[in-house]
């Protein structure tokens, strides 16, 4: 079956800035099967780092890790990807002056970050996501892991698991988990099984997808993609080089500043409420705005190091990045947020 990705690529003689093909290795071509099999158990740890930025406030980064085992069994449509022994840890210590909910609320974003990716999934033999197994299942899960938890920190505060509860009811659904957890595997797999490489060449490609920053209508995205190079290492397949694939996507540029319009739009009237405020004549029809984008940065990156055979992979990074910079009530504002999710795999049983 064609992948919906390869498809609609369309080659380009585009360079990749995270970094050039090795000696002798330009224009090598190569087309990576899917060697996931049944028996198989893959260990995982990884670690996510967000980054905060406003104006010329210094960085500030908060890190949690995980680890967690991915076993592949046997299904009747395909394979059975599990995710088994998720443990999430927060890196540091908390202040001794913050209130138990902002602890509570710090270490439940921490780990629904990690546990929203990693439902079990069925895929077919060839690596294409089909869906998520037992979505019920996989909610109850998270919240048995997550509450006892909260419940610690909060010092068993029955308001604070009662908003727990509320939380959880309604960030743990069926199509966030969907979405997320196809993500997570097309990152993985899908962007770049049963498809034609070239070292150091890069495809590019228009997609629709949902904006990122507020509801409404699908925007357009630009994607680039490519391997850039092979490097020495221990594949699992027993081969001595792995594959380094990545994927960059960024609102195309007609569709960038739509996106800031509506969210000036959105966050204009949240800071005129703050500041008690009126709304002016025409806000939302073309009136002036109180708050407006000058520059906006919205992109996502992907790099994946993997055996080129198989699929199996050894490293992965996620990336995504969201800046801008304009003026709210007549004074200049920027900000920068960053979130850096950094996966290693390891083989204990060999592949």
């Amino acid at each position: 079956m064609a992948r919906p990705l390869a498809a609609v690529l369309l080659i380009q003689a585009l360079s990749m800035a995270a970094g050039s093909p090795a000696a002798g290795q330009q224009g090598e071509t190569f087309r990576p099967g899917f060697g996931w099999q049944p028996g198989m158990r893959i260990e995982a740890s990884e670690t996510r780092v967000g980054v905060l930025r406003e104006g010329s406030v210094a960085d500030s980064g908060r890190v949690s890790t995980a680890t967690y085992s991915i076993v592949v069994s046997d299904h009747r449509d395909g394979l059975l990807i599990s995710h088994e022994d998720i443990r999430v840890e927060r890196v540091g210590d908390f202040p001794e002056e913050l209130p138990p909910i902002a602890r509570v609320n710090t270490v439940v974003a921490d780990n629904l970050e990690y546990w929203m990716r990693l439902p079990d999934l069925v895929v077919s033999e060839e690596g294409e996501f089909i869906r998520v197994d037992d979505v019920e299942g996989f909610r109850f899960r998270v919240a048995s892991s997550i509450r006892p938890v909260a419940s610690a920190l909060g010092g068993g505060d029955p308001e604070i698991l009662v908003l727990l509860d509320s939380l959880l009811a309604v960030v743990v659904n069926d199509d966030v988990i969907e979405g997320l957890a196809a993500d997570r595997w097309s990152s993985l797999v899908d962007k770049w099984a049963a498809t034609d490489w070239e070292i150091g060449q890069v495809f590019g490609a228009e997609i629709e997808a949902p904006n990122p920053l507020v509801p409404g209508p699908a925007i357009e995205y630009t994607i680039q993609a490519g391997v850039t190079q092979k490097i020495a290492c221990e594949a699992p397949g027993g081969g001595v080089m792995c594959a380094v694939f990545v994927m960059v996507t960024r609102p195309a540029p007609q569709a960038i500043g739509e996106a800031a319009r509506l969210l000036a739009d959105s966050l204009g009237a949240q800071l005129l409420a703050a500041t008690g405020r009126e709304l002016p004549a025409g806000y939302g029809e073309g009136g002036e705005s109180p708050l407006t984008f000058q520059e906006l940065i919205l992109e996502g990156r992907v790099e994946l190091m993997a055996d080129p055979v198989s699929l199996l992979p050894l490293w992965l990074e996620e990336r995504q990045k969201r800046a801008g910079s304009g003026i709210g009530l007549g004074e200049p504002f920027s900000f920068y947020t960053e979130e850096i999710l950094t996966t290693e795999f390891s083989y204990p049983g060999g592949p």
